[in-house]
């Protein structure tokens, strides 16, 4: 009778400690969603201390010392839960983990083992291609950009990705292609017209790329880098009065910025406004810009001519 009643009180302590374990686990879990990391892993840490031997507890350990920025017991929390388990989910925040670390060649491996246990694991698939691009393999890039686009034919940053990789190997057109695929996809992908602009600049297709730029600037119209890249495109158009609104709304956003102060000179110069250009290359010395002296010394250091004598 003793030794039921001692087997009967065992297994009601084993199933109160699963029961308290998966309690833990789901407040675990609730304050890493709401992003109460701390509190998260304190839920973890005490589920541990009762059990070493459960993959989830420690894969989501590995991600909320990622969240806290401890990436070396974050590294040792995936081991540990690779140790137990060859899931899919454990080598993907390996492979992130390696990669952060610039370690290409073993976060390449683990993305790989991460498709190969899920192959409709977008991220393992996304993830690896960008891999496959620090290590200059560029065509398996492209190969697992478009696998991603199998899994997922609406994203339109794959197809960027892909335009980027023939931009960078000087396939301007495919480059072109694959952005216009994109601005398919996402007319209002931003990356997609400013890269595809870029790609016409290259072939010297200028009002295309200013058509681009446009775009572009309606969707991040603070953007003082997109500004004057429209300016310069304007330039070279001929297209001096524009450029020169261009660089104004440039100094309205960044009354500091010398540069712009510097090229709005120029332009001045070229609609025949020399007063308004001195004062613009004066200010842009005054900033910084010292080859604004180059032109005040050209342009605004001329005596005015000498009267005759009676």
């Amino acid at each position: 009778m003793l030794k039921k009643l001692l087997t009967f009180f065992l297994f009601i302590n084993f199933i109160s400690c699963s029961i308290f374990n998966q309690q833990y686990y789901e407040n675990a879990y609730k304050e890493y969603s709401d992003g109460n990391y701390q509190t998260a892993l304190y839920y973890l840490d005490e589920i541990i201390k009762e059990n070493e031997n459960v993959y989830e507890v420690f894969v989501l350990r590995s991600k909320v010392n990622l969240k806290l920025g401890n990436t070396e017991q974050a590294e040792k929390d995936i081991q540990r839960a690779l140790e137990l388990h060859e899931g899919y989910d454990a080598h993907f925040i390996m492979g992130k983990i390696l990669f952060d670390k610039s370690d290409f060649s073993n976060a390449l491996y683990h993305f790989s083992q991460s498709v190969k246990l899920n192959p409709k694991f977008t991220d393992g698939f996304l993830n690896r291609a960008y891999t496959y691009y620090k290590l200059n393999d560029f065509e398996k890039s492209i190969e697992d950009y478009e696998k991603v686009h199998e899994l997922d034919p609406n994203s339109s940053v794959v197809f960027v990705n892909i335009g980027f990789i023939y931009g960078l190997t000087g396939r301007n057109d495919l480059a072109i292609e694959y952005y216009s695929k994109a601005i398919t996809l996402n007319p209002n992908d931003f990356n997609a017209y400013y890269n595809r602009a870029g790609e016409y600049l290259t072939q010297r297709k200028n009002k295309e790329a200013l058509t681009d730029l446009l775009s572009a600037y309606e969707l991040d119209n603070k953007n003082t880098d997109l500004l004057f890249l429209i300016a310069e495109t304007r330039t070279k158009l001929n297209d001096y009065q524009n450029a020169f609104n261009d660089y104004t709304k440039i100094i309205l956003i960044d009354s500091l910025n010398s540069l712009a102060y510097y090229q709005r000179g120029l332009i001045n110069i070229e609609l025949k406004r020399e007063k308004a250009a001195c004062d613009d290359f004066k200010k842009a010395g005054e900033l910084g810009y010292f080859e604004a002296y180059e032109q005040i010394k050209k342009h605004c250091s001329k005596k005015p001519p000498m009267k005759k004598k009676k």
